[in-house]
């Protein structure tokens, strides 16, 4: 049997998305546990995931990874209902990729995301919104800790994404960051 380990032996981080999604596809990677390993490695690895591959070959990536009621929890599969029933999630995004699979719980993160390349893509939005956790794919902050929820964006319509005006960002990253140094190991 191959395992993610052999597939993504000496490759890049940016190229691990293309290694699963080919794997996957020539039979390679059969074993959903494997796919899962892939998944949270390609996604949490590669600098942009949702722009290595797209929407829907993610998607299908998680189905056959995932059985209905499941997500990746830091890599390991656990059942939706052992998070929240709604969860409020951010996004800073540049306007050409503002509904995206990558949310975060951080106000902060999502801060950083909207204005570390604003001075040369141009302006960056953030939104908030409150997402059902039957739309959780998966959940990351080990790696990279951003707080990241992976969602499928499918049922998402336009008014349910709300932007959070400039004005009230100093707010919100001092929210944050009082409920993070006020958490027990710091979130």
């Amino acid at each position: 049997m191959t395992t993610w380990s052999d597939v993504s032996a000496r490759l890049g981080r940016n190229d691990l998305p293309a290694a699963l999604a080919y794997a996957v596809i020539e039979n390679r990677l059969t074993d959903p546990v494997e796919i899962a390993k892939g998944l949270d490695d390609a996604w949490t690895m590669c600098e942009w995931p949702g722009r290595a591959m797209d929407y829907d070959v993610w998607l299908n990536l998680f189905g056959l990874a995932l059985a209905d009621g499941e997500y990746l929890h830091d890599g390991e599969i656990r059942f939706q209902t052992d998070l929240p029933e709604t969860i409020v999630l951010y996004r800073g995004a540049h306007a050409d990729h503002e509904r995206g699979m990558s949310w975060t719980t951080s106000f902060e993160r999502a801060h950083w995301f909207a204005t570390r390349l604003a001075m040369f893509s141009g302006p960056h939005r953030i939104f908030r919104m409150e997402v059902p956790r039957d739309m959780v794919l998966a959940y990351s902050h080990e790696r990279r800790g951003e707080w990241e929820y992976v969602i499928d964006y499918s049922q998402i319509e336009d008014d349910d994404m709300v932007e959070v005006k400039p004005e009230a960002w100093p707010e919100l990253l001092d929210e944050w960051r009082s409920s993070v140094s006020s958490t027990p190991g710091g979130g």
